[in-house]
């Protein structure tokens, strides 16, 4: 895939990591995302939140959003991976009013607390676990291409955690784009910034278009605790470039009395 220029001017620097050296930030060279956002108990999702000044996102007075994302990187700065990301969006400090939040007011620059992070291979977890404090753990995920679908199963130890599906859609340009994830350690709030290149994207909130098949891990059995419901948006975007920088920004998880 050509770069286009999404790399360019952008110093990428090589740093010492244990026996070896990194490059910071992290450069994804190509990837390929289905992603999809479902309804949740708001109730439910607070309890795994690290600190009352996240506020998730309502799509109604009980009721929030939970996001479920498979991506496989093809090509990356630590190699080949596959990896699925359960997060939650929210806002920081203030609540965003229900009306804005169905009416697409926050999409923006979205916040996502990074809650459960599996990937494929060791080098990635130890990376991000130790540089950013993303929850990652070494699980098998695999992708298979189907006609009309593109099918992400997620597995550890041999127990099936969940089966995401998504429709193979016609894509439309998308301009480049920037999202805030989060992560926590030793009391504080971290911030990490994933800038993804202009890329083909579709979107749609049709249920028809999006499987979510849970197991019975205990990440399964969580979901299914936070009684995950409707789809509320998915999005296909079959090959675009990405760049992850180590944390910028650390803040309180409590805000001064």
């Amino acid at each position: 895939m050509l770069e286009n220029g999404f790399f360019a001017e952008i110093e990428h620097r090589e740093v010492p990591w244990r026996e070896r050296s990194v490059y910071v930030p992290l450069f994804y060279q190509e990837a390929i995302t289905i992603s999809a956002v479902f309804s949740a108990s708001l109730k439910k999702v607070r309890t795994l939140l690290p600190s009352p000044r996240l506020h998730p996102i309502r799509v109604s007075p009980r009721r929030c959003l939970v996001s479920v994302t498979a991506h496989e990187f093809r090509r990356s700065d630590v190699g080949p991976y596959n990896e699925v990301g359960i997060s939650v969006p929210f806002t920081l400090d203030t609540p965003a009013s229900i009306i804005d939040n169905l009416f697409g007011r926050q999409r923006g620059e979205p916040n996502l607390l990074i809650h459960h992070l599996p990937v494929t291979t060791q080098i990635a977890s130890d990376i991000g676990v130790e540089l950013a404090a993303y929850p990652k753990f070494v699980a098998r995920i695999d992708f298979k291409d189907q006609t009309q679908w593109r099918v992400c199963r997620l597995e550890e130890d041999r127990q099936h955690i969940l089966t995401l599906g998504g429709r193979k859609l016609a894509t439309h340009d998308a301009p480049q784009s920037r999202i805030h994830c989060y992560t926590f350690r030793n009391g504080r709030l971290l911030r990490s910034e994933m800038m993804v290149s202009s890329r083909e994207l579709a979107s749609s909130e049709n249920p028809a278009y999006v499987k979510l098949d849970l197991g019975t891990h205990p990440i399964a059995q969580e979901l299914q605790d936070l009684d995950i419901g409707r789809l509320m948006s998915y999005a296909y975007a079959p090959s675009y470039q990405m760049i992850l920088t180590p944390v910028i920004e650390s803040l309180p998880s409590q805000l001064a009395a």
